[in-house]
């Protein structure tokens, strides 16, 4: 597991405080079209290495892809995928995630699995076959290519209980939200109890962590851990309230965030980073 210090337990909370934060992600929201697509279908092959869990996430991924096209968005569809390399006894291998999110001119928002099954398509053909209702948003934006922001300082692999450090800078006035995807679960990192969310101020560079804590990254799998740290710059304040207590999450939260964000109002940036014992 990926850590900060530990997280206080006990946190002050302020229901009207809540429900501004909530009125504020659905006005960003209904900022937006949707558009009610139903029995959309995705499927995928469990064969060779792709195990029947794999062959769901890929069936549920093809279903969102079509999704889109059904909302009529287009049919070049950009696949986020993030590509992991980890090193175990100096043989490199690829890894990349079971959530590949689509995205054109719009994204699956929510969705609601309707059926789902294994079946036999041939002798030699077992397939997992999802259908599903879903919302799309269809953005009214494309993406703000003066809107960049650079990472720097971060390893492909750490030792466990080594502490990570980081610089970066960004060309316009941001506000930044830090996730990490690890192979357990999904939390966010930044802002949190120790370090309150700033304005980034445009091309000044800024060290992480902020306050004097450590970053502290602890493994308790036995051999290594790959972590994903998604890096979102937004243009105004757009809160994240969908984790517990604790700041944790799960990778479709944050990923269904990110994309109820216009296009030129968010920058996303990728790393990723291997814990090794």
């Amino acid at each position: 597991m990926f850590l900060t210090a530990k997280w206080i337990k006990c946190r002050k909370s302020n229901n009207w405080f809540f429900c501004f934060l909530f009125l504020f992600t659905a006005g960003n929201l209904l900022a937006q079209k949707t558009t009610q697509v139903k029995d959309v279908t995705g499927a995928a092959y469990i064969a060779g290495d792709v195990s029947p869990n794999q062959a769901h996430a890929q069936a549920l991924n093809d279903a969102k892809t079509n999704a889109l096209k059904a909302a009529g968005i287009g049919e070049q569809i950009k696949s986020y995928q993030l590509l992991f390399t980890s090193q175990e006894k100096n043989d490199y291998s690829q890894f990349f995630s079971s959530d590949i999110q689509s995205e054109i001119q719009g994204s699956v928002q929510s969705y609601e699995i309707k059926s789902e099954r294994i079946y036999c398509k041939s002798e030699f053909e077992i397939v997992s076959e999802i259908t599903i209702d879903a919302s799309v948003i269809k953005y009214d934006s494309k993406p703000d290519i003066s809107f960049d922001a650079n990472i720097e300082g971060i390893k492909s692999v750490y030792n466990n209980d080594d502490k990570l450090n980081f610089s970066l800078r960004a060309t316009q006035n941001a506000y930044l939200t830090i996730f990490n995807i690890t192979d357990k679960d999904a939390f966010m990192l930044y802002p949190n109890t120790y370090e309150k969310q700033i304005m980034v101020k445009a091309l000044d560079m800024y060290n992480f962590p902020l306050a004097k804590i450590d970053y502290t990254l602890h493994t308790d799998m036995k051999q290594q851990e790959t972590n994903r740290l998604i890096f979102v710059f937004t243009k105004t304040a757009i809160p994240f309230i969908k984790m517990d207590k604790d700041q944790v999450t799960t990778h479709e939260n944050i990923f269904s965030w990110i994309y109820s964000i216009m296009p030129d109002q968010r920058k996303v940036e990728y790393l990723t980073l291997t814990i090794q014992k």
